[in-house]
Protein backbone atom coordinates (compact mmCIF):
# COMPACT_ATOMS: atom_id res chain seq x y z
CA UNK A 1 0.00 0.00 0.00
CA UNK A 2 1.26 3.21 -1.10
CA UNK A 3 2.00 6.18 1.98
CA UNK A 4 -0.84 8.03 0.27
CA UNK A 5 -3.29 4.52 0.73
CA UNK A 6 -2.37 4.63 4.48
CA UNK A 7 -2.79 7.96 4.74
CA UNK A 8 -6.46 7.98 3.22
CA UNK A 9 -7.59 4.65 5.13
CA UNK A 10 -6.57 6.52 8.31
CA UNK A 11 -8.48 10.08 8.22
CA UNK A 12 -11.29 9.61 10.17
CA UNK A 13 -14.22 11.77 7.66
CA UNK A 14 -15.34 9.65 4.71
CA UNK A 15 -15.30 13.07 2.61
CA UNK A 16 -11.65 12.96 2.65
CA UNK A 17 -11.49 9.39 2.50
CA UNK A 18 -13.92 9.76 -1.16
CA UNK A 19 -11.56 12.11 -2.86
CA UNK A 20 -8.14 11.58 -1.98
CA UNK A 21 -8.58 7.75 -2.84
CA UNK A 22 -6.37 6.74 -6.09
CA UNK A 23 -8.85 5.12 -8.26
CA UNK A 24 -7.45 3.38 -11.22
CA UNK A 25 -9.16 3.54 -14.48
CA UNK A 26 -9.58 0.65 -16.81
CA UNK A 27 -10.47 2.97 -19.77
CA UNK A 28 -7.57 2.51 -22.03
CA UNK A 29 -5.88 5.53 -23.79
CA UNK A 30 -6.50 6.51 -27.45
CA UNK A 31 -3.46 5.04 -28.25
CA UNK A 32 -4.04 1.58 -27.28
CA UNK A 33 -7.30 1.51 -28.86
CA UNK A 34 -7.28 -1.16 -31.91
CA UNK A 35 -8.01 0.56 -35.24
CA UNK A 36 -11.28 -1.73 -36.28
CA UNK A 37 -13.75 -1.05 -32.98
CA UNK A 38 -17.03 -2.37 -34.80
CA UNK A 39 -15.07 -5.73 -34.46
CA UNK A 40 -13.95 -5.44 -31.16
CA UNK A 41 -14.80 -7.98 -28.39
CA UNK A 42 -12.70 -5.71 -25.86
CA UNK A 43 -15.24 -4.81 -23.30
CA UNK A 44 -13.74 -1.27 -22.07
CA UNK A 45 -14.34 -0.11 -25.91
CA UNK A 46 -17.68 1.09 -26.84
CA UNK A 47 -18.44 -0.26 -30.39
CA UNK A 48 -19.71 1.91 -32.96
CA UNK A 49 -23.16 1.81 -33.67
CA UNK A 50 -24.47 2.33 -37.25
CA UNK A 51 -27.66 4.48 -36.93
CA UNK A 52 -29.45 2.80 -40.15
CA UNK A 53 -29.04 -1.21 -37.56
CA UNK A 54 -31.22 0.67 -35.16
CA UNK A 55 -34.96 0.14 -35.10
CA UNK A 56 -37.11 2.89 -36.26
CA UNK A 57 -38.13 4.22 -32.39
CA UNK A 58 -34.70 4.55 -31.73
CA UNK A 59 -33.82 6.13 -35.10
CA UNK A 60 -36.76 8.54 -34.05
CA UNK A 61 -35.40 9.39 -30.70
CA UNK A 62 -31.58 9.94 -31.28
CA UNK A 63 -33.09 12.02 -34.55
CA UNK A 64 -35.33 14.76 -31.69
CA UNK A 65 -32.30 13.95 -28.89
CA UNK A 66 -29.98 16.08 -31.75
CA UNK A 67 -32.53 18.27 -32.70
CA UNK A 68 -33.24 19.66 -29.30
CA UNK A 69 -29.35 19.37 -28.31
CA UNK A 70 -28.79 21.95 -31.67
CA UNK A 71 -31.57 24.15 -30.33
CA UNK A 72 -29.51 24.47 -26.90
CA UNK A 73 -26.12 25.06 -28.98
CA UNK A 74 -28.31 27.66 -30.91
CA UNK A 75 -29.62 28.80 -27.44
CA UNK A 76 -26.39 29.21 -25.83
CA UNK A 77 -25.07 30.63 -28.22
CA UNK A 78 -27.15 33.92 -28.67
CA UNK A 79 -26.48 34.33 -24.72
CA UNK A 80 -23.02 33.92 -24.61
CA UNK A 81 -23.34 36.80 -27.32
CA UNK A 82 -25.65 38.63 -25.71
CA UNK A 83 -23.79 38.54 -22.32
CA UNK A 84 -20.55 39.81 -24.30
CA UNK A 85 -22.79 42.67 -25.49
CA UNK A 86 -24.12 43.60 -21.83
CA UNK A 87 -20.51 43.28 -20.41
CA UNK A 88 -18.95 45.78 -23.23
CA UNK A 89 -21.71 47.99 -23.07
CA UNK A 90 -21.24 48.10 -19.00
CA UNK A 91 -17.01 48.62 -19.06
CA UNK A 92 -17.79 51.52 -21.98
CA UNK A 93 -20.05 52.80 -19.46
CA UNK A 94 -17.72 52.84 -16.80
CA UNK A 95 -14.96 54.03 -18.91
CA UNK A 96 -17.12 57.00 -19.93
CA UNK A 97 -17.82 57.87 -16.71
CA UNK A 98 -14.61 57.66 -15.86
CA UNK A 99 -13.37 59.91 -18.71
CA UNK A 100 -16.18 62.41 -17.88
CA UNK A 101 -14.99 62.92 -13.99
CA UNK A 102 -11.43 62.96 -14.63
CA UNK A 103 -12.09 65.67 -17.41
CA UNK A 104 -14.54 67.39 -15.51
CA UNK A 105 -12.38 67.87 -12.67
CA UNK A 106 -9.94 69.13 -14.97
CA UNK A 107 -11.88 72.09 -16.25
CA UNK A 108 -13.14 73.22 -12.88
CA UNK A 109 -12.91 76.89 -13.07
CA UNK A 110 -14.06 77.94 -9.81
CA UNK A 111 -10.79 78.93 -8.02
CA UNK A 112 -9.69 80.63 -11.02
CA UNK A 113 -11.17 83.88 -9.57
CA UNK A 114 -10.85 83.32 -6.23
CA UNK A 115 -8.24 85.75 -4.25
CA UNK A 116 -6.33 84.94 -1.74
CA UNK A 117 -7.88 87.33 1.08
CA UNK A 118 -4.92 89.14 2.41
CA UNK A 119 -4.01 89.01 5.69
CA UNK A 120 -5.09 90.76 8.58
CA UNK A 121 -2.31 94.23 9.16
CA UNK A 122 -0.50 92.88 12.63
CA UNK A 123 -0.19 95.59 14.71
CA UNK A 124 3.16 96.38 16.43
CA UNK A 125 3.84 96.20 19.57
CA UNK A 126 4.16 99.16 21.75
CA UNK A 127 7.31 99.78 23.31
CA UNK A 128 7.41 101.40 26.40
CA UNK A 129 9.80 104.43 27.02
Amino acid sequence: MSSIGLLVSRLRYPFFRRYLTIQTSNVKPKSDLPSNLQKSNDPTVMPILNPNDLPEAEQIYIKRFEERHMRNVERRTRERRRARIIGLSFGALAIGIYIYTIKRVRQETFLDDFDVPEPPPQKKAIEHE
